[in-house]
């Protein structure tokens, strides 16, 4: 007959073994261990049998497997009826997982606990098999045209090195023509027609050689060389930067978050909730203060999915929760409609632990935990919850931006119209200034 653990843990030698050797105990004959279980996607899946035996399933379930074979137990599954974790009640008394634990109905609890102060009075937690952050997803805006992409084909160290070049040649030109220098021309006027003849060169407007000899000749040849290669990429760089779309993620720190009006989705945490609200400083406290402002909304993890959809797509609501649970919303999105719409802000908050639990002391739960770390460390369990989770990384690194091919219209080049007509108001108000000057000049040699 198969011993239950309590039943195995009264023979001393069994007990001495756990608690002495750990890491490599094996129970010599197989005992029965009870486990408590609820659903806790993408880590476990739990499901009825038509004869109302339970199963298990997921990255959690192998892990369950392979405790089982390095102990050498056998295992009966049991369910609150509640289906939930637990909290504490106003008698005293557990609710969930955890009273089944607390009362002893169960050895252990497979579905994965966070660690909190509170319970680790009483629980006896293994090492971490999952760490996780409360993040907030966001939805991307549509694409969106860059106006001053003709910015683009040049980094600014090249803009800066072209503009150099240009300083450079013209002083050069300065020290070699100034033997040269006509006479009667003034010799600040000379070297402006100097300036503005590079300048002409680099925009490729017409340019006389005629009048240069020897070294300032292959001078401007070098400088019309730099130049050409230059407009040669640049042009040839801006027809492809003109298909560019940016698509906008507004929301990546808490400070975007509050700073913005968007609303924040989560499931009700009373006790997150209590902590935020007694934070006195910083973005933190601004987080609290969402509360107060009703810019919080809650919703049951069930309907998150309708939620992604329907309102975080919209741009104006936020998704909070954890980040794997998250991931896994956006890959179902993504199976469902072949696009990625969603983003995560860099911001996470509150590092969430994964453990198997059990009532304080139980040795059974620190012989797991061995094996726990040994399948984290070798990256199995990472390997079995990306594999549950299709498209998982699709979106993951989705480009923020895309090419299109369609015709330049009006928003592709209205930055270049302004500074064209900028550029020509500028003109128009400098030749205003010369004929005022010129007349004003004219009247008084009169």
């Amino acid at each position: 007959m198969v011993q239950t653990l309590q039943e195995a843990l009264e023979d001393s030698e069994i007990f001495r073994g756990l608690q002495h050797h750990p890491r490599t105990f094996r129970f010599t004959e197989e005992v029965r261990v009870v486990l408590t279980v609820v659903d806790r996607p993408p880590h476990l899946y739990v499901k009825e049998q038509d004869d109302g035996s339970l199963s298990v399933s997921g990255p959690m379930a192998n892990v369950l497997h392979v405790m089982a074979s390095s102990l050498n137990f056998t295992y009966h599954l049991i369910r609150p009826v509640d289906k939930i974790y637990g909290s504490e009640l106003d008698n005293g008394t557990w609710s969930g997982m955890t009273g089944h634990i607390v009362r002893k109905e169960a050895d252990i609890a497979l579905s994965p606990y966070s660690r909190s102060v509170e319970k680790n009075k009483f629980l006896e937690y293994t090492h971490s098999i999952y760490y996780d952050f409360l993040q907030f997803v966001a939805g991307k805006g549509q694409p969106e045209i860059d106006p001053w992409g003709f910015l683009f084909p040049l980094d600014s160290v090249v803009w800066a090195a072209l503009l150099a070049s240009l300083v450079i040649t013209w002083l050069a030109m300065v020290v070699i023509g100034s033997n040269n220098n006509e006479k009667g021309v003034g010799c600040f006027t000379w070297i402006t027609d100097l300036f503005l003849e590079h300048l002409r060169v680099a925009l490729r407007q017409d340019f006389c050689l005629e009048q240069r000899h020897g070294s300032e000749r292959m001078l401007v040849l070098g400088w019309m060389v730099v130049t050409m290669m230059v407009t040669w990429s640049y042009s040839g760089n801006l027809v492809s930067l003109l298909a560019v779309r940016y698509i906008p993620k507004p929301l990546q720190t808490l400070r975007d978050l509050l700073d913005s009006s968007v609303t924040l989705i989560m499931t009700r945490n009373d006790i997150f909730r209590n902590f935020l609200l007694t934070v006195k400083s910083g973005d933190l406290k601004g987080l609290g203060n969402l509360y107060k402002v009703g810019r919080v909304k809650y919703q049951l993890s069930k309907t998150f999915p309708d939620v992604m959809e329907n309102l975080v797509t919209k741009g104006h609501h936020v998704l909070f929760s954890p980040g794997l649970g998250l991931d896994r919303l956006a890959a179902n999105y993504f199976a469902n409609t072949g696009r990625c719409d969603f983003y995560k802000m860099r911001m996470a908050l509150f590092p969430i632990t994964h453990c198997i639990i059990g009532l304080k002391g139980n040795l059974l739960v620190r012989a797991m935990s061995y094996r726990v770390r040994a399948i984290l460390e070798s990256g199995l369990y990472d390997h079995w919850l990306m594999s549950s989770i299709p498209f998982s990384t699709v979106c993951r690194h989705a480009p923020s931006i895309i090419t299109v091919r369609e015709p330049l219209a009006i928003n592709n080049l209205w930055g270049m119209l302004v500074l064209l007509g900028a550029g020509l108001l500028l003109a128009l108000v400098t030749f205003c200034l010369e004929l005022y000057v010129d007349k004003r000049c004219s009247d008084g040699a009169l």
